[in-house]
């Protein structure tokens, strides 16, 4: 049986590899708009001079004809989109994630990234006791950006969009941030269940490879298949309601399922939260608790993304604060687990890869003593495990429920409430965004505290590399 998992797994591989050979062959049909010269409006594009002389090569005229062609088609879409120009100007340079590497976005962006793989490396730290379902679900994450890049590029290089606002690329990408969530609630629902089944389910990860397959194909495929094009809704807009309302939306507006994609990724992520607070009292850690506020940025990032949306993707600060909760958020997960792997015994000699080496070859008396202790795998029997979890079944219901009711009324709520404010870009469309960004993350920052008895008794926690007695 596990070998035959590991062919399927190595069949699963290859089929990622073809999708992503597929998705390259795409974008370098454009690469010379993706990585030359890109204004903010396709009419902007930078043009090569020609020289109009009949030695001109016969394959630079063909590219010519060919990129004026692509220009021509670029701004055909953009006097078809209803976006005002005036709000492209504005945007400036601020594109898709693949373009941001000159901004104040990008380069947030990219310096969240070693701070998040110290994260993942001090969370996999072998006497944490980390579910490894968690572990592999916080490693999945690493997909989901490497997926944004092709994604912006993909949309920029043949629709002139930014990645927000061609909903079959976005909702594709911003799928495989679901299926991270997913991974992490089950894996913390395992652990403190004692379901030593799921908590290292490899059906799990497989299911988790062919949705990474299925997201790259649709990436790859859309164009030259399935004749995507650049408001193509995702998976067919399904579940979209008849368009009777007395306002039109831009046609940059997330369709239903995009809308879903992100709204349960935010449930999921809070559900996360709250199962790494219980598993702080089933492990009798309560730097796990840590966890729970390292994650509060993050959770922010994502409130961030959705405002954006509601406002049809036209207020550009909200990207910047994004991506600034983003860069506090990883360096605050990157704390938070420190904090437990050095109250699980980590010290800066665990950087010398000997040890390491003779515990993967099996040999020595310290390999021995962690195996016999339980130290160098997950061990159920190191946690309080309950029963007190709510089911499984009535537990998705209510995440659906949530999800569906929160994307109708989001989507169609806005054009029957305030078009004219969600559909603009002043100041009190600002004032507005910033108090939806703001307000759920007070309620989260609430109930932790109403949590946290020594928050509520004014005693903050320690920065210590030791076992405290404190809550988080």
């Amino acid at each position: 049986m596990r070998r035959r998992w590991r062919c399927n797994v190595g069949f699963l591989g290859h089929c990622c590899l073809v999708g992503v050979a597929c998705l390259l062959r795409t974008l370098c049909s454009n690469a010379d708009i993706a990585f030359g010269t890109l204004a903010t409006r396709p009419s902007s594009l930078a043009m090569p001079a020609r020289t109009g002389h009949r030695s001109e090569p016969k394959r630079v005229r063909t590219a010519l004809s060919a990129t004026e062609g692509l220009e021509a088609a670029h701004a055909s879409l953009w006097s078809a989109s209803e976006i005002p120009a005036s709000f492209y100007d504005s945007l400036s340079v601020v594109v898709a994630f693949a373009d941001q590497g000159q901004n104040i976005n990008g380069i947030l962006f990219q310096a969240s990234l070693p701070a998040y793989l110290l994260f993942l490396y001090f969370l996999s730290y072998r006497k944490n006791n980390t579910p490894p379902l968690v572990q592999f679900g916080f490693a999945f994450l690493l997909c989901f950006v490497a997926a944004t890049i092709p994604s912006g590029i993909l949309s920029k290089s043949n629709f002139g969009l930014i990645l927000a606002d061609c909903d079959w690329v976005h909702g594709a990408a911003e799928s495989l941030l679901a299926c991270t969530n997913i991974m992490l609630v089950l894996g913390f629902r395992a652990a403190l269940a004692g379901d030593t089944a799921m908590v290292d389910s490899l059906a799990i990860r497989v299911t988790s490879g062919i949705w990474l397959v299925a997201a790259v194909a649709t990436l790859a495929a859309g164009i030259p298949i399935f004749g995507a094009e650049a408001h193509t809704p995702f998976l067919g807009g399904f579940g979209a309601l008849p368009s009777s309302m007395p306002v039109t939306e831009p046609v940059n507006a997330l369709s239903i399922p995009n809308w879903m994609v992100h709204f349960s990724t935010l449930f999921e992520f809070l559900i996360t939260m709250a199962l790494a607070w219980r598993y702080a009292e089933a492990s009798g850690n309560p730097k796990w608790k840590g966890l729970t506020w390292g994650m509060l940025p993050s959770h922010m990032s994502s409130v961030a993304a959705l405002t954006f949306h509601v406002f049809y993707n036209r207020i550009p600060w909200i990207l910047t604060a994004q991506a600034l909760f983003t860069f506090v958020g990883n360096a605050s997960l990157a704390i938070a687990s420190f904090r437990i792997a050095a109250s699980n015994g980590w010290t800066i000699s665990e950087l010398n890869p000997m040890p390491t080496i003779a515990r993967a070859l099996g040999g020595g008396a310290e390999a021995k003593e962690e195996k016999d202790s339980g130290d160098a795998a997950f061990d159920v029997r190191r946690l309080k495990t309950t029963s007190e979890l709510t089911p499984g079944l009535l537990l998705l219901a209510e995440v659906l429920l949530l999800t569906i009711a929160a994307s109708f009324l989001t989507k169609y709520g806005e054009l029957i409430l305030a078009p004219d404010l969600f559909q603009s870009s002043g100041v009190a469309a600002s004032v507005a965004a910033a108090v939806i960004l703001v307000a759920p993350s007070l309620l989260v920052v609430g109930t932790l505290i109403a949590q946290s008895k020594d928050i509520q008794q004014g005693r903050l926690p320690l920065f210590t590399v030791s076992t405290g007695t404190g809550e988080s």
